[in-house]
């Protein structure tokens, strides 16, 4: 699934939303649920002038039942000069009706050495225009600086196995705008490998292979 980072998107009470939502979980066992891990490692290689390599890795867990979720999310950082990992809690609710798809998040970030950074709310919007083409939308509000993070899409699936992506976004906490195209081709049930070039009015593009995979060990 495609991931909108804000990605990737305070209080200090605002982190216990996601653990709370985790904690919770024993009490919704009689309801239908899942449990879903997986991960990801990828290369990327800049385009620019001063292009170089990067390879990073992730991990993440996911919880849903009866449109309730939460999850986590473990991401290495490259050559990163404060941190070598960050972190994700995430914890919402989301559904369908029709066409129409629909979500909300609370999203709390952290890095290893820096400690809690800040948390996101987020809201996803999908509208299925045709059995292959979806449109998307994505939000994203910092609750600390009230910066937003915009972004608009379109999905096409062109078979069972091969899906291609279309996303432009704007963020206010980087004051840019970017842009992004993609193509995931799927290897198995469990497994894919994506190609995904990604520019921004400020920066040098770059080009990523990524492997990812995942797996139901509950339900599903």
């Amino acid at each position: 699934n495609k991931t909108y980072k804000r990605d990737e998107m305070m209080t200090p009470i605002k982190p216990l939303l996601a653990a709370a939502a985790i904690a919770a979980l024993p009490s919704l066992a009689f309801a239908e649920s899942e449990v879903i891990v997986g991960g990801a490692v990828t290369t990327s290689v800049g385009t620019g002038s001063t292009s170089n390599t990067e390879f990073t890795a992730e991990v993440f867990a996911d919880f849903a039942a009866n449109g309730f979720h939460a999850g986590i999310w473990m991401g290495s950082l490259y050559q990163d000069p404060n941190d070598d990992f960050e972190f994700e809690l995430s914890a919402g609710y989301g559904g369908e009706a029709g066409a129409f798809g629909y979500d909300i998040s609370a999203i709390a970030y952290y890095k290893n050495d820096s400690g809690f950074d800040h948390v996101g709310i987020g809201t996803e919007l999908s509208y299925g225009f045709t059995d292959a083409l979806t449109g998307l939308f994505y939000a994203e509000v910092n609750t600390d600086t009230k910066d937003w993070d915009r972004e608009i899409g379109l999905e096409y699936a062109f078979s069972d196995s091969l899906t291609g992506w279309v996303i432009g976004g704007k963020s206010d906490g980087d004051a840019n705008n970017y842009g992004e195209i993609g193509v995931s081709y799927g290897l198995s049930d469990n497994a894919a490998i994506d190609l995904v070039y990604e520019d921004a009015n400020d920066s040098d593009g770059t080009l990523s292979l990524t492997l990812s995979f995942e797996t139901a060990v509950f339900g599903g």
